[in-house]
């Protein structure tokens, strides 16, 4: 079987779509061959003309499932040619397989039953039977087959097929590689799928499971040897805490890779002996979600209970090892106002962030905070998400502009803490002002926070440019439902 993967790359900066590549690299061990091409109407219908693919291949998040549907509709208007949808929207949104653009479509974690598919089509069998497989019915019902249980054992997937991306630089060459040390999530955060994720895989042994470090390292050192990788990026939701592995790791990792790293952490797991190990290990930087400095929102609305005196303390702690923190953040929060988000601005300078992102609340649908929003009335039926967090969101909330004001600014404050007390006189300024100056701070934070790597001037820009290089998202799309409605914006 031929194989043609729709990726919308001018989405993604240093994140290479790890989802994809699995699925390329079990693909291709069963002798498969498997293309990629970027989301652009041109240059698919050139690939198609040179592969003739049997059919293509679409992994899709939320905010991007209306833009790639568009270009797949426009497609199958012209070629006879099936199509397959996953990814995290799939799983939740399972009824989207009623539009007739859509042949087949998988929910969750799919690298056994893909093989097994494109292996029946490959013999015109029939598919229907499989696991995690959405399809249509008579009169427009929607099947739904059981969820495969969960790969326990993680190390017999094989590594990503980072080839099938030679033709495109921004990852086959880029210097920053993505991978993952382990599949889950332990917390329960409101505006997350991960909890909905682990109700679906309730029965699978629980909500984390890890590859070996042996697993990893060999990972590590292909992408060091083979592909030149000078910064790893673990995209592990939380990157693993359990002692046993995580001592092993940092004995490990030093010293047969030796490359920096930078990844995700929770307040929560940063003990001392856990920072400790991942100082010893390499790491350079942790995404810290912070998300709000108020802690009656942070527990009623996120569903994340920590108090403002223990991120501190912890924040100083990883700071004693030399690990930088990008702090996260969520403004414009259903029950929050101009002065909560204040607040939160004041803990992240309490916390000496290195560099702090606010991003505006995008209440995903099925998510907890988008019930609860739509309870207080804050959300339409015809409210849209955007294809990037950092665009106005469609919450209905006071003081919305200077929210939308705030976003550029909190970084900038956080950077020049004397500039907090004028906070609310540049809140009267207007905003193209802070996110020129935003874009120019990004860009040095990048170089100092994330590539904490030597490089030379190219290589700086190069990675700067790669970070911004992401489509400007003058779209909005309503994807409630399986409605698709486009708005320009």
């Amino acid at each position: 079987m031929k194989v043609l993967f729709i990726v919308n790359m001018e989405d993604l900066g240093f994140e290479e779509p790890l989802g994809v590549l699995y699925l390329s690299a079990v693909a291709k061990q069963q002798g498969h061959r498997v293309y990629a091409v970027s989301n652009d109407l041109a240059r698919i219908e050139a690939k198609i003309r040179h592969v003739q693919p049997d059919i293509l291949a679409v992994s899709v998040i939320t905010p991007s499932f209306p833009y790639l549907f568009e270009t797949v509709s426009r497609i199958k208007a012209k070629y006879r040619i099936p199509t397959v949808f996953g990814g995290c929207h799939i799983t939740f949104f399972p009824e989207v397989v009623k539009h007739g653009e859509i042949d087949y479509a998988f929910r969750g974690e799919c690298e056994g039953v893909f093989v097994e598919f494109l292996g029946l089509l490959e013999k015109n069998k029939d598919v229907g039977h499989l696991d995690n497989l959405v399809t249509r019915g008579p009169s427009g019902s929607i099947r739904q087959n059981p969820l495969r249980p969960l790969v326990q054992d993680l190390d017999t997937i094989p590594f990503p097929d980072r080839e099938l991306f030679v033709q495109y630089p921004q990852f086959y060459k880029a210097e920053v590689r993505s991978m993952i040390a382990s599949r889950g999530c332990v917390y329960n955060c409101s505006y997350c799928f991960n909890k909905q994720y682990n109700e679906l895989y309730a029965s699978s042994g629980g909500k984390v499971h890890l590859r070996s470090v042996d697993n990893v390292i060999q990972e590590c050192l292909q992408l060091k040897e083979r592909y030149h990788a000078k910064l790893i990026h673990f995209f592990d939701d939380i990157f693993p805490f359990r002692r046993d592995w995580l001592g092993e790791f940092a004995e490990k990792y030093p010293a047969k890779v030796g490359l920096p790293f930078i990844t995700n952490a929770h307040f929560d797991i940063c003990t001392k002996e856990y920072i400790e190990s991942l100082a010893r290990a390499g790491c350079k930087t942790l995404f810290m979600g912070v998300e709000t400095g108020n802690e009656e929102l942070r527990e009623r609305i996120l569903h994340r209970r920590m108090s403002n005196k223990m991120m501190i303390e912890r924040a100083g702690l990883i700071h004693s090892y030399g690990i930088k923190i990008y702090a996260q953040n969520l403004i414009g929060l259903p029950m929050g106002s101009l002065a909560k988000d204040i607040e939160t601005l004041k803990l992240n300078i309490d916390l000496k962030a290195d560099f702090s992102g606010a991003y505006l609340c995008q209440p995903y649908p099925k998510t907890e905070i988008e019930a609860m929003a739509r309870q207080m009335g804050l959300l339409d039926d015809d409210s849209v998400i955007a294809r990037s967090f950092y665009y106005p969101s469609p919450l209905k909330l006071p003081q919305k502009r200077e929210i939308e004001k705030l976003r550029p600014l909190f970084s900038i404050v956080v950077a020049f803490p004397f500039l907090y007390r004028h906070i609310y006189a540049l809140l009267a300024w207007p905003g193209f002002a802070f996110r020129m100056f935003f874009s120019f701070l990004h860009g040095y934070k990048i170089k100092t926070v994330i590539l904490r790597y030597p490089m030379g001037l190219s290589g700086l820009l190069k990675g700067i440019y790669t970070f911004f290089a992401r489509k400007t998202n003058n779209m909005f799309y309503a994807v409630r439902g399986t409605g698709i409605k486009k708005k320009e914006g």
